[in-house]
């Protein structure tokens, strides 16, 4: 076993810093969301840029992880912050546990360690000196990554929340965007928003209208008008940070955990139930199987009953 803890710590063959980010490998099943090896190096990136030292224990970004995966995650009963900060030693030698080889003896069957033995043991993590020496260099490298992470594995309107949520000092978000998928799908809803109604303009422009994907972008959902939805803004959000859903007749949902008071009532509560706008006639509906997806992997269920007013 400690054979194979060094072993990863080799130079991988001749990539870039982005290219090897890029091909983390990510578990995969079913097209369930596992954000979790992007959620460690956004930390680790933030404390980089921070100023803080290279190597942090496992129990001193525990808390950091289980708070990321519960709000930016897929929903779960559990979550595995050890997972990340162990395996991400497999990938392209990015980062490294150097007191690993102390309690390799603990290891599960799976190769894995308890979150109790990573604690007692006090095992570090971090960037490779060499690789983070490099960042340290070229902080604005540094800052495009966590762009690159950003863009990659979440959609944009849960980037300035992860950002806040991680301590992030700088950054310059390059939004991409595919301006014909907005245009087709607010053309298709009418320039309403699907939920609430909102048609609001200034002069000529749609103002706090956008095209919302039903299916993340960034998990392989489509720019199709079978994936998206008009939206204003706040729905938009709600939608990603799984405050609202859709049923599979195409019905509003609005998570228990949403709570507020007279303004979350008026602008989300009294929506529960009701049914999402149609497209134009002969436009495809919402498919299923993206409802499905959004529904197991983003929204935050229970869902509320229906609000009678």
């Amino acid at each position: 076993m400690a054979q194979q803890w060094r072993l990863v710590y080799d130079a991988p063959a001749v990539k870039t810093i982005e290219d090897r980010v890029r091909q983390i490998s990510m578990w995969k099943r079913g097209g369930q969301r596992a954000p979790h090896k992007p959620l460690l190096l956004l930390v680790a990136l933030a404390r980089l840029l921070r100023g803080q030292p290279r190597l942090m224990t496992f129990a001193q970004v525990e808390e950091t992880l289980v708070s990321l995966l519960r709000d930016f995650g897929p929903p779960r009963k559990s979550f595995h912050p050890e997972e990340p900060f162990c395996r991400l030693a497999n990938d392209n030698a990015l980062w490294e546990l150097p007191n690993i080889d102390s309690i390799a003896h603990g290891a599960n069957n799976n190769g894995a360690f308890s979150k109790s033995l990573l604690r007692k043991e006090h095992v570090e993590a971090g960037f490779p000196p060499a690789l983070h020496q490099q960042l340290l260099a070229d902080k604005a490298r540094a800052n495009s990554l966590v762009t690159q992470l950003l863009e990659d594995h979440f959609p944009s309107s849960m980037h300035d929340d992860i950002l806040d949520a991680i301590g992030m000092p700088w950054i310059a978000l390059r939004r991409r965007r595919d301006p014909a998928f907005r245009n087709m799908i607010l053309r298709v809803y009418e320039h309403n928003c699907a939920v609430c109604g909102f048609d609001g303009r200034l002069g000529r422009d749609d103002v706090a209208l956008e095209a919302a994907h039903l299916m993340w972008h960034a998990e392989g959902g489509p720019d199709s008008e079978d994936n998206g939805i008009a939206l204003c803004v706040l729905h938009h959000k709600l939608l990603d940070r799984g405050a609202i859903g859709l049923d599979r007749q195409r019905r509003v949902l609005v998570s228990q955990h949403l709570i507020g008071g007279r303004s979350v009532h008026e602008h989300a509560l009294r929506f529960a139930g009701k049914p999402l706008a149609r497209p134009q006639a002969g436009v495809p509906l919402v498919a299923e199987e993206h409802i499905a997806w959004h529904r197991r992997e983003v929204f935050r269920g229970p869902a509320r009953q229906r609000v009678h007013l």
